[in-house]
């Protein structure tokens, strides 16, 4: 069975998270072409107290920062194997435009993993990073 776990700062109202729920499965199950009673979309909220952004407490960034600046949605899927990977990039994007959008944040700030695969803001992580990772690599040799 196909699931998400959409891992949120807590405090957004529940009409918000409700929402969520309803458009990140809907999103699901049409990005992997199953039908909606095949999956499982599910939200865990976590203690800003204890969760770090940028080594800080989330609770004292937020106090600075708007949350939609602040919080980094992280989404996590269990898929069978055997997707294609056009699909599975189908599924980063849409997942992480919903989430953004529905939380009013910013979709670059937007994690989702699928075992072995990561994206970042909907990108694979590999093509956004790519000019980062090829700098560290260029820096290493030379050192």
């Amino acid at each position: 069975m196909p699931v998400a776990n959409i891992h949120v700062l807590a405090g957004h109202p529940r009409p918000v998270l409700k929402a969520l729920l309803r458009e990140a499965s809907a999103a699901f199950a049409k990005a992997i072409e199953a039908p909606a009673d095949r999956l499982q979309v599910w939200i865990t909220e976590v203690d800003p107290e204890l969760y770090a952004i940028a080594g800080e407490p989330a609770d004292e960034v937020m106090q600075q920062v708007p949350r939609g600046q602040a919080e980094i949605p992280l989404i996590r899927m269990a898929l069978m194997e055997g997707r294609s990977t056009e699909m599975l990039h189908r599924v980063m994007a849409d997942l992480s435009e919903v989430t953004a959008r529905v939380l009013g944040g910013d979709p670059q700030r937007v994690r989702v993993q699928i075992p072995d695969r990561w994206a970042i803001g909907g990108v694979p992580a590999s093509r956004a990073r790519a000019a980062e990772l090829a700098a560290r690599s260029a820096a290493q040799a030379t050192a």
